[in-house]
């Protein structure tokens, strides 16, 4: 195994957001491909909860706005440049606060938000702390209502 040439230390924070028993995705263009929560990467002085509401805003177009705290996931990657990430993310359970807009994404983020049933959610999600992470928001949203 060739070392990497710098190992990357990443705290994000994302959201799941449900909504007429839907939960919001992004879905990764090829190659990639996958689906997850939106999120992002927190900024000197922000607090998790503002890049929350940020990243979640700017990646999907939707206003939220944190009902609780979901849990922290915690996951390592190989990045394509040769870097190793080591990526902290806290989760919260959100609800829309507005109106749709367009999205604000970088050039980087090639990915669509996409609104699937609780069940396709599911399915779509590759990572099993994601699947958990849905669990629990379901939980908690449930013992909001």
């Amino acid at each position: 195994m060739v070392a990497p040439k710098e190992v990357v230390y990443k705290k994000s924070a994302g959201g799941v957001l449900i909504h007429d028993n839907k939960v919001l995705l992004i879905h990764w263009d090829p190659p990639r491909s996958t689906y997850d929560f939106p999120k992002g990467s927190i900024d000197p002085g922000e607090s998790p909860e503002d890049a929350c509401i940020r990243e979640v805003f700017e990646e999907t177009g939707y206003p939220t706005r944190i009902i609780d705290t979901i849990g922290q996931t915690y996951y390592e990657y190989a990045w394509t440049d040769g870097t190793y990430h080591k990526k902290t993310v806290d989760y919260f359970l959100l609800e829309q606060a507005g109106d749709y807009t367009e999205a604000q994404r970088e050039p980087h983020e090639t990915f669509a938000e996409v609104w699937c049933d609780i069940t396709k959610a599911r399915e779509l999600l590759g990572r099993d702390i994601d699947k958990d992470l849905l669990d629990v928001a379901l939980e908690k949203r449930q013992a909001t209502q």
